[in-house]
């Protein structure tokens, strides 16, 4: 069995984080490691703890630094990220374990659900991203790899210099791009995930979807992103 390692970054979420720990204790591939790279001032580092997850305090600022602290924590073949507000659904290490059983792959992503809101949003939000953005990605082939749900080989990882420190936003979509010349990119609709919809709550749909197709757009086109990220809790 191929030992996989899940970096979850983590930032005063003991609101948001219980169903990340039951789905985590729940999954039916048994040969993981969860490592949280932790900024917390409430008690997430604890709750991470005691359902025997590696907590490593966070030094750097912002989530693309905050990753690769995480990644450079690993001892995993392959390393998967996953959000401290997101649900992976039971089957994803093991999804993950089989996506990587073939040799090419240096990097596979899923499907992202939204939960806690409302049926019209979570069905809005899974036509949009999973049939129309994902699919309008892969045809470009410009995958929208999502830090949300993602595995890389961790050799492939060290080989491109790991995520940019410049970006503070869409270093995940930059790292699956980059990590494309060394071998496969493949989408497991296996791979699903269920995310918290507070950031679409706050933001709204229309400001919330226009915004992520931009940046989209930005770093595939431009090598950059935006610098507009606030944490919402």
């Amino acid at each position: 069995m191929v030992k996989i390692s899940v970096v979850v970054p983590t930032m005063n979420e003991e609101k948001y984080l219980q169903p990340c720990l039951d789905s985590f204790r729940n999954q039916t591939y048994k040969d993981f490691e969860m490592v949280a790279i932790d900024a917390s001032s409430d008690s997430t580092p604890q709750l991470c703890t005691q359902a025997g997850w590696q907590v490593v305090r966070q030094v750097s600022k912002g989530v693309s630094l905050a990753r690769a602290e995480g990644f450079a924590a690993t001892s995993g073949e392959i390393v998967a990220c996953t959000d401290a507000d997101t649900a992976p659904e039971q089957q994803w290490v093991e999804s993950i374990a089989e996506a990587f059983a073939d040799e090419r792959v240096v990097c596979a992503y899923g499907p992202v659900y939204l939960r806690d809101c409302g049926a019209f949003l979570k069905f809005l939000g899974a036509f949009f991203y999973n049939t129309i953005f994902l699919n309008f990605g892969r045809l470009i082939r410009r995958d929208n790899v999502s830090g949300q749900n993602f595995a890389i080989r961790k050799s492939a990882y060290d080989a491109i210099g790991g995520f940019r420190a410049d970006l503070v936003t869409a270093e995940d979509v930059d790292l699956g791009l980059r990590v494309r010349k060394l071998g496969k990119v493949v989408y497991v609709k296996k791979m699903r995930v269920h995310t918290s919809a507070r950031r679409l709550l706050a933001e709204g749909p229309l400001h919330f979807i226009g915004h992520n197709v931009l940046n989209f757009l930005r770093i595939t086109l431009t090598g950059k992103a935006s610098q507009n990220f606030k944490p919402i809790r």
